[in-house]
Parts: structure tokens; C-alpha cells; sequence
């Protein structure tokens, strides 16, 4: 859930930053949150709710998710080599 700080800006919690930054390597990498969660087997609704904080995730969900953003990016990375290479 999102708090006002002292001087009234918007405070994102642990949770709803570390699916931001989830969010923002799938990104720069041409997946999406969707695409990613897709890859760990979780709702993207879920995912949405989270990022949200409407929901919060267990600590292992979140993993869950930064492990299949990562092997999505380095899958991509390995397909950038291979074309390189040949």
C-alpha cells in the first residue's frame, strides 16, 4: 500500500519497489510484467494486485518472479550471442 511521507509524496512499499524494478528489467530487456509473470506460472492479476498493493505477496512470490525475469533476460541475451556469433 502506497503512505504519504513527510512532505507528501507518494511511499511505495518493499514490496510494490522491488516488482517496479521486476518491472523495469523486463522492460529494457522487451518483456513485459505479464510476459514474466507468464514465465513463473503466476496470475497476472496477482501480479497486478501486487504491484498495487492491494495484496501483499509471500516473500517466495516475489523470488519467484525476479527468477523468471531473469531467465527471460538471459535467454534473450543468449539468443543475442548466438545471432552475433553466426
Amino acid at each position: 500500500m502506497r503512505h504519504l511521507g513527510v512532505d507528501n509524496t507518494i511511499m511505495e512499499s518493499t514490496t510494490q519497489q522491488a516488482i517496479r524494478a521486476i518491472r523495469e528489467k523486463a522492460e529494457r530487456s522487451g518483456f513485459t510484467l505479464s510476459d514474466v509473470a507468464y514465465a513463473a506460472g503466476i496470475d497476472k492479476a496477482q501480479v497486478s494486485r501486487w504491484s498495487t498493493g492491494k495484496v501483499v505477496p509471500l516473500y517466495s512470490a516475489v523470488i519467484n518472479l525476479q527468477e523468471a525475469c531473469d531467465a527471460l533476460v538471459e535467454a534473450r541475451l543468449l539468443a543475442l550471442q548466438k545471432e552475433r556469433a553466426a
